[in-house]
């Protein structure tokens, strides 16, 4: 199924003239969404390093305060 370019022209003319009125609220919509998505992408990847930081953290402190038998 090849497309023209003269018939996506067209199918972009009748894709405007139908949802012309509600773009703007769709293209807003989906900055918010995606501004969320990021939003939550970011916060999951926080929490994932945070334990690593800690345990990290724990292992050393746990090395430090082992007394060394000889």
């Amino acid at each position: 199924m090849n497309l023209s370019v003269t018939e996506i022209l067209a199918i972009i003319a009748i894709g405007l003239v139908l949802f012309g009125g509600k773009l703007p609220e769709v293209a807003r919509n989906i900055g918010k969404t995606m501004h969320e998505f990021k939003q939550g992408m970011n916060d999951t990847r926080e929490e994932n390093t945070e334990p690593e930081q800690l345990a990290d953290s724990s292992e050393a402190s746990d090395e430090a305060e082992e007394p060394k038998q000889d």
